[in-house]
């Protein structure tokens, strides 16, 4: 195959396997060789929060001397960013040889995976002939059935904020949803876990660590300072990554790597303040040249998060916002409304997609009155040109598919 045609392979995968679990993706591992138990890994679950994190660790690790892998999910631009050697992704022509050894394998041998377990496979695969180092590897949903979690004795398992998302897979409670995360780990393997999560979730994630004879270790949260920087542990850090919780998660981030420094990994003070002022995670309140800011926040906690950010910016704020249907719109749009913004629903072209009149009802709802513009570009646009008219902040959110659509407009359009 040729990288299109690994692509189309790719996404023409189920997405979910015929076989709950991962017992297909362990046979299929198992005739690649086992990738994974040549690897040392740092695994990352959450509701929110561990795309920067994975992003931020992978950072401060490269610039520790270590070879980097790094697997994220989802991507923004191109299917490549999501599989990482010290910040590069991986080429059309080693995702294709892969990809074409990958998918011979599973015809072979019969193993019909899902579409995140292939991409998991191939990451692995990646990583092993490259000889990383120490691989950052983000759960894509949930944790104990997740695809990533084939892996065993991770270096350290970090679990960062969890709220109510995806609650038709991983449960309706805290504490039900807290127990799917906890999947990722491992006995006596040490624990690291995001400031501030609720006493619910806390109380999930002893009880397992307890039984799994893993330390918890507890990140501190950060202090934070007027322009952006924050103190942790008596120490001022500057972080390329906007957004207040950014430094909370950042925390997280530096309690993992007091852990991985007593694993005999050696990470210096420069190493870890300069992969902070370094670090990015594109679409993660993304200040664009052009004034835009580009949030995915998609769930009602990271509403919250990001309205506390807004908050901080002291402006009146413009929305331009697109949603997913199987999302708790309501409590998404009750944590905006509270900014009482100016607000311009739209949608995107795929069927999951939210209408914007539906939208514009719920805000409705709670006082707001939404200005329906249905092509997501124009909609920007507009939240754009007023903020700009009236000395307000324009702002995206509510899907990362929306995200990287505005993102991906506007990027060019200054490009040109």
């Amino acid at each position: 195959m040729d990288y299109k045609q690994a692509i189309e392979y790719i996404h023409g995968t189920p997405k979910f396997a015929r076989i709950l679990g991962n017992d297909l993706l362990r046979r299929l591992l198992e005739k690649l060789g086992n990738p994974q138990n040549q690897l040392r890994f740092v695994h990352i679950a959450g509701t929110n929060g561990k795309g920067s994190a994975a992003v931020t660790l992978a950072e401060i690790m490269k610039r520790a001397g270590y070879r980097t892998g790094l697997f994220t999910s989802p991507y923004i631009t191109r299917f490549n960013e999501r599989i990482r050697i010290d910040g590069e992704e991986i080429s059309d022509e080693d995702l294709a040889k892969i990809c074409t050894f990958v998918r011979k394998t599973i015809e072979e041998y019969n193993v019909p995976v899902s579409e995140f377990a292939l991409d998991t496979a191939i990451a692995l695969e990646y990583f092993r002939d490259n000889s990383c180092d120490i691989v950052i590897l983000e759960t894509g949903l949930g944790g104990r059935l997740d695809a990533t979690n084939v892996i065993e004795n991770p270096e350290v398992s970090l679990i960062m904020s969890i709220g109510f998302d995806h609650m038709q897979y991983l449960g309706d409670t805290i504490e039900k949803i807290t127990a799917e995360k906890c999947g990722i780990i491992k006995p006596g393997c040490p624990v690291v876990v995001y400031p501030n999560l609720p006493i619910e979730a806390e109380q999930v994630i002893e009880s397992v660590c307890r039984d799994q004879g893993s330390e918890l270790r507890r990140a501190e949260p950060p202090e934070i300072l007027e322009n952006g920087d924050f103190m942790w542990h008596g120490v001022r850090y500057t972080l390329s990554l906007e957004g207040e919780f950014q430094r909370y998660n950042a925390a997280a981030v530096l309690e993992t790597v007091n852990v991985l420094r007593g694993r005999e990994f050696e990470i210096s003070k420069n190493a870890v303040s300069d992969g902070l002022k370094s670090a990015a995670n594109p679409a993660r309140y993304e200040r664009l040249d052009c004034g835009l800011i580009i949030d995915g926040a998609h769930n009602p906690p990271a509403a919250a998060a990001l309205c506390r950010t807004l908050r901080r910016e002291g402006r009146k704020v413009k929305l331009c916002i697109g949603m997913m249907s199987d999302k708790d719109i309501s409590s998404y749009i009750r944590e905006l409304a509270a900014l009482d913004p100016r607000v311009f629903v739209t949608q995107i072209d795929m069927p999951r997609c939210a209408s914007a009149e539906e939208l514009a009802a719920e805000f409705k709802n709670f006082g707001i009155e939404a200005t329906v513009i249905e092509n997501p570009i124009d909609a920007a646009s507009a939240a754009l040109s007023e903020a700009k008219s009236t000395g307000g902040i324009a702002v995206v959110c509510g899907s990362l598919f929306l995200a990287a659509e505005v993102r991906r407009h506007f990027l060019n359009n200054s490009e040109e």
